[in-house]
């Protein structure tokens, strides 16, 4: 479950209480709502699942049209797998199940010059209002105007004028489908800001951009220590396209090249050059590789489908492991340790005074939770760079993080111990630890709920104090539980390992420190000191004794 899909059947409950028009400029947090109230958290979780089937599926089909063969697409699809980091991206699902619907009329156009191509207009009136990021069908409809006209020239293609012409209609129709939102100005003002979305890198490594850009994951840059396989798909699609060049058309390299491009900018656009190459790279398997299917007969065909079946199954598996890891074999409904499903309720049931200020990736499941009777300081949808600003300001610590909160009277903060993106200690902690202004009053293994001390009864806090010690315990707890799911998270590691050497486990923090300094991207002199004190006194020690 993402951050902000609480915010969508939030939204979408409030609305249907009240019998009001939604507020959202989008739709897309209705079908999850609707199914969310008949059938629950696991019913979302199927949802999502047929939403991700559907788009594969479409993919697929895109690949015959195309006249692509079986044993060459089974080739590509695992390729789909590596989009999974997409996969809780909330309404972006409706996006990759809009783009593949759009790449498969337009290449059922272009195949047939078919009438079909008019339904673009009206499901592009849906997609709009599903998500903004119905931006992209004007990329892939612009990679089909700039590349047909060669096409045609090079007798590449089999439309026609009029066919051609019908290209333009619909793009007509996308214009009228972007007025057809209760955002057209925004959608507008968005489409030629769009080279200039989310953060970017500088030439130091750094990541640069807006406020808001550099500190939400979504909108991070493309980097290929975060985005290897993107990179190396980049250059397998590269490849096959150069080696099944008889196959090659401008349109195919038009749209390859967008995507590539767009992937190379922001991390969440990497999953449609994947999808792409599903659709699109088989036929030029199939095309490198017939000199050889020829040579081999009839036996080596049927030996070589053999072979490919069982590569790509193995493929599958190979690439579905981190997913099961992560989600689980079939594991509906809630991931519990994500969210601070405990830490709510006591909020709720000891009626804790408001205001809160919670983790930034909380806000959406404590606004589900709690709201009315509550008010979150910021969420997944936070757009106001001045709140989003404070509220940053108060997780790392700053020096006015309590004049903040005193602002904005904040009585209750609940909070996680760990960011999700690299595993890093919030410096918030430790601010709390030493304010005498501040109890913790509840922990588990994931989340911590401190009060003002002023806020509540003094009989009340005496019953519910914990020692704030166990802020720690709360930390190691989650990073042990965010490295069992991503061994990525190399900031985890040396807050393990720090804790290790604080509480004189040198055999642990040694392990502990070779796992941070084997994932971190740039050295660390404190724990590489650390590491070169520790490995004679435990390694060596072993090798002394013969083991």
């Amino acid at each position: 479950r993402s951050s902000s899909e609480w915010l969508m059947v939030s939204e979408t409950r409030l609305t249907s209480s009240l019998k009001s028009a939604p507020r959202s400029p989008e739709i897309y947090d209705e079908p999850f709502f609707l199914v969310w109230k008949g059938a629950g958290y696991g019913g979302i979780s199927l949802f999502k699942g047929l939403l991700l089937s559907a788009t594969a599926g479409i993919l697929v089909w895109t690949a015959r049209l195309r006249g692509s063969s079986w044993p060459a697409i089974l080739c590509c699809l695992p390729l789909f797998l590596l989009t999974s980091a997409g996969w809780l991206a909330r309404p972006q699902l409706w996006t990759f199940l809009g783009f593949s619907i759009f790449v498969c009329l337009l290449e059922y156009h272009r195949k047939a010059g078919s009438l079909r191509l008019l339904w673009l207009p009206p499901l592009a009136v849906l997609w709009a209002n599903l998500h903004a990021g119905f931006i992209l069908s004007f990329a892939l409809l612009a990679a089909y105007l700039v590349g047909e006209p060669g096409a045609l020239v090079n007798r590449w293609s089999r439309l026609g004028r009029k066919e051609y012409l019908l290209l333009w209609v619909v793009l007509a129709g996308l214009v009228l489908a972007a007025f057809l939102t209760p955002y057209p100005e925004q959608f507008f003002r968005t489409l030629v800001a769009s080279p200039n979305l989310g953060a970017a890198q500088s030439e130091s490594g750094k990541a640069v951009g807006a406020f808001t850009a550099l500190f939400n994951m979504d909108w991070r840059p493309t980097t290929f220590r975060q985005d290897r396989w993107f990179y190396y798909a980049l250059g397998l699609g590269a490849s096959w396209m150069l080696l099944g060049w008889r196959r090659f058309n401008l349109t195919d390299f038009c749209l390859l090249a967008g995507l590539s491009l767009m992937g190379l900018k922001l991390s969440r656009h990497t999953s449609f050059l994947f999808f792409a190459l599903v659709a699109f790279l088989p036929a030029y398997l199939d095309t490198a590789v017939m000199p050889v299917v020829r040579m081999v007969g009839e036996k080596g065909r049927h030996f070589g489908v053999a072979v490919i079946a069982v590569l790509a199954a193995t493929a599958m598996i190979w690439l579905a492991r981190p997913i099961v890891t992560t989600a689980g074999f079939f594991d509906l409904g809630l991931r519990e340790w994500h969210y601070p499903v405990r830490a709510t309720e006591f909020i709720r049931q000891q009626r804790l005074p408001g205001n809160l200020y919670n983790t930034y990736d909380w806000g959406g499941y404590l606004a589900w939770k709690l709201y009315p009777r509550y008010k979150v300081f910021w969420d997944g949808r936070q757009d106001d760079a001045a709140m989003f600003r404070q509220g940053w300001r108060v997780m790392a610590g700053k020096e006015d993080w309590q004049a903040i909160l005193d602002r904005h009277r904040v009585n209750v903060v609940v909070t996680r111990c760990l960011t999700m993106d690299t595993g890093q200690r919030y410096p918030l902690l430790d601010r709390l630890e030493q304010s005498d202004q501040w109890a913790l009053v509840y922990a588990d293994n994931w989340s911590l709920v401190f009060v003002r001390k002023k806020a509540v009864a003094d009989d009340w806090l005496q019953k519910y104090r914990l020692d704030k010690a166990r802020i720690w315990q709360t930390l190691y707890s989650e990073a042990r539980l965010s490295v069992a799911e991503n061994r990525w998270r190399y900031k985890a590691w040396w807050e393990m390992a720090r804790l290790d050497l604080r509480q004189r486990r040198y055999a642990e923090a040694l392990n502990h420190l070779e796992e941070y300094l084997s994932r971190s991207p740039q050295g660390d002199p404190v724990a590489e000191n650390y590491y070169r004190m520790l490995y004679p006194l435990i390694r060596g020690k072993g090798n002394r004794d013969g083991h």
